[in-house]
């Protein structure tokens, strides 16, 4: 059985930050866990990703395309659609070796979750290859400090 963590959750909360804690976590118990980046705007991480969308596709490349003319947020919903329509690249990247525990660091950008099926059908292909997955969702803690702001926040996004 394989298995993956969706990080996911707003732009700056910590989700490379998780997953590069967790693959040292798990380096110093002896076990193997590998992060598969799925934000083509990613500059930096303290982790070297399995997989790496930005090998297939980067934000820019979408910007800077005359043809497309997308800003960032279009050029990040057609990246990730690239890489659904990619998935024999993606498949083929992730590899098939069994008891894999993989953590998919994705990008913040609420249109992905919101307005658009692009992660279900990326949950969709994991279980097709026999993932277990789960989704891990990230709150910066000074966000969650001020309890009355947090509970209006969470209200307002029902």
């Amino acid at each position: 059985m394989r298995y993956a963590q969706l990080v996911v959750g707003p732009a700056g909360s910590g989700k490379s930050t998780y997953c590069s804690t967790i693959v040292k976590h798990a380096s110093d118990a002896k076990r193997i866990v590998e992060v598969v980046n799925l934000d083509p705007a990613a500059e930096h991480f303290d982790y070297e990703p399995l997989v790496d969308i930005r090998e297939l596709i980067h934000l820019d490349d979408a910007m800077e395309d005359d043809e497309l003319q997308f800003g960032p947020n279009g050029g990040l919903v057609f990246c990730v659609e690239t890489l659904l329509e990619n998935c024999d690249w993606l498949e083929e990247q992730l590899g098939d070796v069994d008891d894999d525990y993989l953590l998919f660091d994705c990008p913040g950008q609420i249109e992905l979750y919101t307005h658009l099926p692009v992660m279900r059908k990326l949950v969709d292909l994991l279980q097709k290859w026999n993932f277990r997955i789960c989704v891990v969702f990230m709150v910066d803690s000074q966000f969650m400090i001020d309890g009355a702001n947090c509970a209006r926040d969470f209200v307002r996004v029902e």
